[in-house]
């Protein structure tokens, strides 16, 4: 049986040199994605995948997730358009608000409201890498202005995890980015709010992409700690564990996932077991996976396995 949709590879390197080696991996693989994320502190996904784009030529390369506080929206236009024209037809720009913490704690800005500050943010980026120009009074922002030549059509994807932010993607993004969501949670809140906001505009759904760790193993306890490693840099924002509960999950009293979560959200076994875990998520509804290539006791081996498996689907 073959795969019918896309599969894209979350890359998380603390070197940009190996993170450029990698997505060239990927892609003479032959797997169609590779996702690059921005840290509040580190290295900057959007450079990062402006440099992949004249070092590969076939990949797809999108940023998950550009944060948008830091950088004003005609800035990221700008700085978006140059991916999108050496990279063309390949290019998507994920984009998010990230955390009050990281906002507030590493950057020193005002976090609130992010709802109202992404639906104007969106809207300038829409207007400038959709129709080069935006003329646009908010509250927020105010941005008027024109390229010489109108650009490529850049695809937008919105991260969101609860109900008004996946309204918000339903209503103007291209795509949603959601991650830490199990297939419970896809069908009963995820697919539901994107559906509303599509409904709210007058369009269709945006795509749903979905995150899903892959673990190439049968041993649960093995899975189980690579789950609270996972874990364990998004434990301390509220977010998560409102999203857990809405799922229908609680974090245990340590603070940790519970065993049902992470069986339900891990594709984890061997690999006609995981195939069959990412056939039923595309059944529900998710248009696309992303997955990381996370590792245990032999990261090259364990890195190199996954890949294969991608590429075999």
């Amino acid at each position: 049986m073959t795969m019918k949709f896309p599969i894209g590879v979350t890359i998380f390197s603390p070197s940009a040199q190996q993170t450029l080696t990698m997505i060239k991996q990927v892609e003479q693989l032959g797997i169609p994605r590779v996702w690059i994320p921005s840290w509040p502190v580190g290295l900057d996904g959007l450079a990062i995948v402006t440099a992949a784009a004249v070092q590969t030529s076939q990949i797809g390369l999108g940023t998950a997730i550009t944060i948008t506080y830091p950088r004003h929206p005609l800035t990221l236009a700008n700085e978006a358009l140059v991916a999108a024209e050496l990279a063309p037809q390949r290019f998507r720009l994920g984009i998010g608000a990230s955390h009050r913490p990281a906002i507030e704690g590493n950057y020193g800005l005002d976090f609130m409201p992010p709802l109202a500050r992404l639906r104007e943010y969106i809207t300038v980026l829409r207007g400038m890498l959709w129709e080069g120009r935006s003329d646009f009074e908010g509250e927020y922002y105010r941005v008027h202005a024109q390229y010489s030549a109108p650009p490529p059509r850049t695809p937008i994807a919105l991260a969101a995890m609860r109900k008004n932010m996946l309204r918000l993607a339903g209503e103007l993004a291209d795509e949603a980015i959601v991650i830490w969501s199990p297939l419970s949670y896809l069908k009963s809140v995820v697919l539901p709010a994107l559906e509303e906001g599509a409904k709210l505009a007058g369009r269709p759904r945006p795509k749903l992409i979905a995150s899903a760790p892959i673990v190439l193993d049968k041993d649960f306890a093995t899975v189980r700690q690579i789950a609270q490693n996972g874990f364990s840099v998004y434990r301390s924002f509220p977010t998560y564990r409102r999203l857990l509960a809405e799922a229908g999950f609680s974090l245990t009293a340590d603070g940790k996932l519970p065993d049902e979560f992470i069986h339900d959200h891990y594709i984890y076994g061997d690999p006609d077991t995981i195939r069959q875990r990412l056939y039923a998520l595309h059944a529900a509804g998710v248009d696309e996976i992303i997955t990381g290539v996370g590792t245990r006791k032999d990261p090259a081996r364990d890195t190199n396995a996954i890949l294969e498996l991608l590429a075999s689907l």
